[in-house]
């Protein structure tokens, strides 16, 4: 819980996927980012905390965050929004074949609302920020919630997202997080799409600074 907005994290899946869940505790209005739980389950939390659902925030178009979208959505008729870049890139039939050959597992849905770079996104007297951040796919996005920085997998505690997949570049990777992420004041939260269950769970922006060699050896000491 912050000062302004409520916050809840939901481990779940083989992959140790972060689902969040921020509200604004006056209207119990919520943004759903990354649904990586099944859909029964996810639903069943918001109704005992008393929220409403109102978007669904994909930080990137691979399947463990998006896997339950469209379950969740015959539970609550609410829009699932992902960055054009994911949007467009994910359409293409040739990389949905090569996503799916690589992962296994579908590419996602074409999406409710495609989002841009600076976007604003509110849910009752609350609200977040767009910050696209390719690298791990050409729409990775972080998502900016007063001190919080929600990263999917663009950036992990002492790491970052493969990218080896389709439309992976690390040297985007590195661009973004130096561009985009780095300016951000270092009291920042970092709040991963995943972790494993004995590592920290989140992280700060000083912190990483300091540990993350990808930012220590790639971007402050090339």
């Amino acid at each position: 819980m912050s000062d302004q907005v409520e916050i809840h994290r939901i481990m779940s899946g083989p992959y140790h996927m972060n689902t969040y869940v921020l509200a604004c505790p006056r209207t119990r209005e919520a943004l759903v980012i990354d649904p990586g739980d099944k859909a029964d389950v996810l639903g069943r939390f918001l109704k005992s905390h008393g929220l409403s659902p109102i978007r669904l925030l994909l930080t990137h178009g691979h399947a463990d965050q998006f896997f339950v979208t469209e379950d969740f959505k015959a539970l609550w008729d609410i829009p699932y929004c992902i960055h054009r870049s994911d949007a467009d890139f994910f359409s293409d039939p040739g990389v949905r074949a090569a996503t799916f050959k690589a992962v296994g597992l579908p590419p996602p849905y074409p999406a409710d609302i495609a989002l841009a770079h600076g976007d604003r996104i509110g849910f009752g007297d609350q609200s977040l920020s767009v910050i696209h951040t390719p690298g791990h796919t050409p729409g990775s996005a972080c998502f900016l919630c007063c001190d919080m920085l929600f990263t999917g997998d663009t950036l992990f505690v002492g790491d970052v997202g493969r990218t080896d997949l389709p439309g992976g570049d690390l040297d985007g990777l590195i661009a973004s997080i130096r561009d985009r992420i780095l300016p951000l004041p270092e009291k920042t939260r970092i709040l991963p799409g995943h972790h494993h269950p004995e590592s920290t769970k989140e992280s700060t922006l000083a912190r990483e600074m300091r540990e993350n060699i990808y930012i220590t050896d790639f971007i402050l000491d090339p």
